[in-house]
């Protein structure tokens, strides 16, 4: 959100998109009736995340990133640049505090860079990095960040279909971001941490939803995984 609103002040005209005319809550991105700031969890876990943005999604209501970040305490945000990355990027994934794992797919990674949990018995603090955007974007991100060439992958897989229900996805097996946090969250042995966001995230995928009259059919069910928690 920090970046979201750093981006705004440097917008050259006003943000308009479908749904723009809507009234929000500045905090959470839904229409104020249905804002969640009232579910807003404690920050509860050790680990760090940092959500390398493709240019727009931080601006899209339907972004799940925020979630993560309302969860996990240590959190950033960078907007991605191919050519020029942000020094205070850079910085982070020297810092010896942090030890900086890419959440990506295998397939599109070195076999020598893939592990399939985080290595839990380090004295530095996972950073989880994921690679915000459309799919098509975050395989570009991937592919064009050297500055991530020599970091460990680490590929969550999920052979369930996604529950997102709020974008379509070119598969059923492409998750959103909030739903492969809690994997990573998972695999860290960070379990209450994803419980947390999980629930978050079908509170969050409940109200918004309810503002969507195209989406009505979808709301019965998103509405029943909040009541079966």
């Amino acid at each position: 959100m920090s970046l979201r609103a750093e981006e705004l002040t440097k917008a050259a005209r006003p943000f308009n998109a479908r749904g723009s005319k809507v009234i929000r809550c500045d905090a959470c991105l839904l229409p104020t009736r249905n804002c969640i700031c009232g579910y807003c969890p404690t920050p509860q876990t050790s680990v760090a995340v940092l959500f390398l943005m493709y240019k727009g999604e931080y601006y899209k209501p339907t972004n799940t990133g925020r979630l993560i970040a309302d969860v996990v305490k240590d959190n950033h945000a960078f907007l991605w640049n191919r050519t020029e990355p942000d020094s205070a990027l850079l910085s982070l994934l020297k810092n010896d505090a942090y030890f900086p794992i890419v959440v990506f797919p295998h397939e599109y990674a070195q076999p020598s860079r893939c592990i399939s949990t985080p290595p839990l018995d380090t004295d530095k603090k996972l950073l989880f990095i994921f690679l915000d955007g459309t799919w098509r974007e975050a395989k570009k991100m991937f592919v064009k960040s050297p500055y991530l060439k020599d970091l460990p992958v680490l590929g969550v897989t999920q052979d369930v279909a996604s529950d997102y229900l709020l974008r379509e996805s070119t598969h059923a097996f492409q998750h959103c971001t909030a739903e492969v946090g809690i994997s990573v969250l998972e695999l860290a042995n960070e379990q209450k941490g994803a419980q947390t966001l999980a629930h978050y995230f079908n509170i969050f995928r409940r109200e918004y939803l309810k503002g969507k009259p195209h989406l009505q059919h979808k709301l019965a069910f998103a509405s029943q995984q909040v009541k079966d928690e």
